[in-house]
This record gives C-alpha cells, structure tokens and sequence, in this order.
C-alpha cells in the first residue's frame, strides 16, 4: 500500500484493467483479516497453509489523553486509534495463539518513536528488529516457521486460520 506523500500509489492489473491502490482503509492497518477473507475466498475453506505471517511495525505507546480540551492531543488520539493495527493482532492472537501456523513479528520495544517520516533512517529500526529478533522465543518461533514453509505441507485449513 501507498501513504500519500511518502510512496507512490501502487497500480494492479493489465493497462486497461489497472486499479490504483493508495493507502489502507480506516481500521484496516493490519491487513491480516482481510487477506485471511481473501484467501478463503480465493482458495477456498478446506485449503491447507503451512504458515500464516503476520508482520508488525512495532508495539505503539499505550493511546492515552493528555488533556480532552487540547484539540491537538484529541487529533492525535483519534489519528492513533484510527491507523492502530493491534487491535487485529490481539484479536488473532486470542483466537489463533495453539495454532503454531500463525505467527506474529512484532518490535516490542524501541519503535514507539519511529514515524513514518523516518521510513528513510533505517538504522533504529534494524537495531531494534536485530534485538528482537536474537530473542530466544522469537529465534525459536521463525526457526519452526521456516521448517513448516520447507516441508511445503499445509498444517491447518484456511477456514481454521480465518473463523
């Protein structure tokens, strides 16, 4: 997806068919329940996957108002609940958490501060997704998921994925 003004919109489709894609939709920041939809449809229910992945940017501060009568800080909460993209993860977390084809990357700490405007200084963002990454339970979670991608075997239906 494109966010105006930082990328350009991305263009699908043959020449006389292409759409233009800018942007996710309000509530639609973490796109995984979406694509999980999609893919039943696609494919159908009973399709077996080998390994659903979801990606995040990093947990964000707790959304809290510093004060109902500043209008900035109203703005900011409003813009932070609508761009949230946790509120799908915990949601999927909850219903998917013994299902091992399910995993979620997520920075726990150190990204709160990165902006978009910052997609250029990559040098935070690889710091704090080295360290998260060198984490025993994290190390453990990628090193099972790349076994399911090799063996190719799909381990759960698309419909157990997307309930």
């Amino acid at each position: 997806m494109a966010i105006p003004p930082y990328f350009s919109p991305v263009k699908i489709g043959r020449r006389l068919r292409e759409q233009s894609f800018v942007g996710g939709p309000l509530g639609a920041n973490n796109p995984t329940r979406e694509v999980l939809n999609e893919a039943i449809t696609v494919f159908g229910a009973e399709k077996r996957a080998a390994q659903l992945i979801s990606i995040g940017c990093g947990l964000p501060r707790v959304l809290s108002m510093e004060s109902p009568t500043n209008l900035e800080a109203v703005h900011r909460l409003l813009t932070n609940i609508a761009t949230d993209c946790e509120t799908v993860a915990r949601e999927l977390f909850t219903r998917l958490y013994n299902i091992d084809a399910y995993l979620r990357l997520n920075v726990d700490r150190g990204m709160e501060d990165i902006t978009t405007l910052d997609w250029g200084e990559l040098g935070n963002i690889e710091s704090h997704t080295a360290a998260y990454i060198a984490t025993t339970a994290v190390s453990q979670a990628i090193d099972s998921s790349i076994r399911r991608v090799m063996k190719r075997t799909g381990v759960v239906t698309l419909g157990q994925l997307g309930e």
